[in-house]
């Protein structure tokens, strides 16, 4: 199965260090295989930046806003929760870090 994909917005303000934190974790824990993480400069979503996006083949994408380097370590959780669903499969609401994109 493809590795689900974690895109973090970089374009604004404190996106950049969001992303180098969530790289830091995913590497300390040795989570590269588990899922991918990559930057984007918009995802068009920041009525309170920063943003970020997950997805993967057979789930719903989650989107999230509000966050910051402190969400670090619950954006990784979160990540590799959403990594281990079944098709069909959804993360409790309470689960996800920052509040949902409208």
């Amino acid at each position: 199965m493809s590795r689900p994909l974690l895109l973090i917005c970089t374009r604004c303000e404190d996106g950049d260090d969001l992303y180098e934190r969530v790289k830091k974790v995913r590497k300390a824990r040795a989570l590269k295989e588990v899922f991918k993480v990559d930057e984007v400069r918009c995802l068009d979503l920041c009525d309170s930046p920063c943003t970020m996006q997950l997805e993967g083949k057979k789930r719903s994408t989650i989107a999230r806003v509000g966050l910051s380097k402190q969400d670090a370590e619950k954006i990784v959780d979160v990540a590799c929760a959403y990594a281990a669903l079944a098709p069909g499969e959804e993360l409790p609401e309470r689960s996800l870090p920052g509040q949902h994109a409208d």
